[in-house]
């Protein structure tokens, strides 16, 4: 499944939200690939990526996000991605 994520983070700029992204690595490979990180501003970054496993992310994602959201100021909006119909 494509997904689209806009992340909006209160508390820190883009540049230290990317620090944690990127140190999540291995943490998303367990249930997503491919995913590309876009700057929208100061507080908004946008993530596509490719999610291998809905269940897992949706587990891991509610340990982590428990874990650095207040910190942060942080919080997910997900859309799912479709090709358009041609």
């Amino acid at each position: 499944m494509e997904m689209l994520m806009i992340a909006k983070f209160s508390k820190v700029t883009f540049d230290e939200w990317l620090t944690v992204y990127n140190g999540d690595a291995a943490l998303r490979a367990k249930f997503m690939k491919d995913d590309i990180v876009g700057k929208v501003d100061d507080h908004t970054a946008m993530i596509k990526a490719t999610i291998t496993d809905p269940v897992g992310m949706h587990e891991i994602m509610a340990s982590r996000m428990a874990e650095i959201a207040d910190d942060m100021g942080l919080e997910h909006e997900p859309f799912i991605l479709k090709p358009a119909d041609g």
